[in-house]
């Protein structure tokens, strides 16, 4: 290891304190922020319900997925089958979604087969 690459301990003097640091290189700065957007990680505060964290920790152990992926996913299908149902059908599916009856809401999707 070259020696520039160890850092230098702060030797608890005045001057050390105030001197300005020295500027990082052009190739330490972090790639462009524009091509990074959409990987960034977000700060998200979710309150869930106790009942809806049973269900995130299921799913989380079935498909040994980040929990954060899950959420994604589940936001991604959100947003989607709103666009592609239109609000009144949307509102139909998510009723029975909240029966939270598995053998109703596979009978209720079978009416969209086309």
């Amino acid at each position: 290891m070259s020696k520039d690459k160890i850092p230098k301990l702060f030797d608890g003097s005045v001057n050390e304190l105030t001197r300005p640091s020295k500027p990082r290189k052009r190739e330490d700065k972090a790639p462009s922020r524009s091509a990074e957007l959409k990987k960034e990680k977000m700060q998200k505060t979710l309150y869930i319900s106790r009942d809806m964290n049973r269900k995130l920790i299921e799913l989380y152990g079935e498909e040994g997925r980040r929990q954060s992926a899950i959420v994604e996913d589940a936001v991604n299908l959100y947003y989607y089958l709103r666009l592609a149902l239109g609000e009144k059908k949307f509102e139909e599916l998510l009723s029975a979604v909240k029966r939270e009856d598995p053998d109703f809401l596979r009978d209720y999707i079978e009416k969209f087969k086309l």
